[in-house]
């Protein structure tokens, strides 16, 4: 008897516990602010720490810094590749000096004088050969000797005829993508170089600062966090059984430990996926218990500390 009496007792704590735990009237949440994150750019040590934890910062002030030595090494590269491009790049479009042409129309006179020469000779030789006073070994030498000095002749005055023409276009276009290039290039490195600065996005205080000076990080650190100093919103997990009468847009009280009167509220948005289990992995009555995130922007509510539990009571 005595048996059946502590069964009975513990089966009814257990349906209060249930009902208790099924209590879906309110949706409880924390007060929240925006959280921004500053990463490392790149794998080096910091140097310098402006900054401490629960500092206000203005936007744009100097928070940390990393070692910029490579990235200055990088930008001297940049500007010696960007200054040859350049020097190329002018050599071209000034076109051909006139030392360099007279030299080249010097060097043609002497060719073709020589091809004369040689052509002159080949004739003689020829007359020569045909009377037979010189073998074909001497005729074909001054045969060879006409060929080379004239393909010599020509050589020469295609060589003239360019440095006259000055640089193609193709040319000047192709040095001058190579300047640009460049100039890209360096823009680049003097971006990443000033990336090493981090300084403060928006407004606010600083939240986490695991770091000191000295220590040495890889690309993508985290280096601290940043909350805003805007405005807060709380940020509540709604019950399944409430997406029917709360949407977004709507005015909604929000009560806050400490605070008697509710802050009112909007609700910006509620997410379309549960926090937890899947629907579909769940039945009927487990599906009843599910939370969906949902903020809520909080007005006339600068003043309430990031982290603050609040609670909303569901319709």
């Amino acid at each position: 008897m005595k048996t059946r009496h502590m069964l009975f007792s513990i089966m009814v704590l257990i349906s209060l516990t249930a009902c208790q735990t099924e209590d879906n009237s309110h949706a409880m949440g924390n007060i929240e602010r925006d959280r921004i994150s500053l990463s490392a750019p790149a794998a080096e040590q910091i140097v310098l720490i402006k900054v401490h934890e629960g500092q206000k910062v203005n936007q744009g002030d100097t928070l940390l810094q990393l070692d910029s030595r490579s990235a200055d090494a990088l930008i001297a590269q940049r500007e010696a590749e960007l200054a040859q491009a350049n020097a190329a790049l002018s050599v071209l479009t000034a076109g051909t000096r006139p030392e360099q042409l007279s030299a080249a129309l010097a060097a043609l006179k002497a060719t073709q004088a020589a091809s004369k020469e040689a052509q002159l000779k080949y004739q003689r030789f020829a007359e020569l050969y045909k009377s037979k006073v010189i073998g074909k070994a001497d005729f074909d030498t001054a045969r060879a000797n006409r060929d080379s000095t004239k393909a010599k002749a020509q050589q020469a005055h295609d060589q003239w005829l360019e440095l006259k023409n000055g640089a193609r276009e193709e040319d000047i276009a192709q040095s001058s993508a190579k300047v640009q290039a460049a100039q890209a290039a360096l823009l680049w490195q003097e971006k990443a170089r000033e990336d090493l600065i981090i300084k403060a996005p928006i407004e606010g205080i600083i939240d986490t600062l695991p770091w000191h000076e000295g220590d040495r990080v890889t690309a993508g650190t985290q280096l601290m966090s940043l909350l805003s100093i805007g405005q807060p919103y709380a940020r509540v997990y709604l019950p399944a059984n409430a997406l029917t009468k709360i949407k977004t847009g709507d005015t909604i009280n929000v009560f806050a430990d400490g605070i008697e009167s509710p802050i009112q509220g909007r609700v910006r948005n509620i997410r379309s996926q549960p926090a937890y289990t899947p629907f579909y992995a769940l039945n009927e009555r487990d599906r009843a218990r599910l939370m969906y995130l949902t903020d809520i922007d909080l007005i006339n509510a600068n003043n309430l500390p990031t982290g603050l539990a609040v609670e909303v009571r569901l319709p």
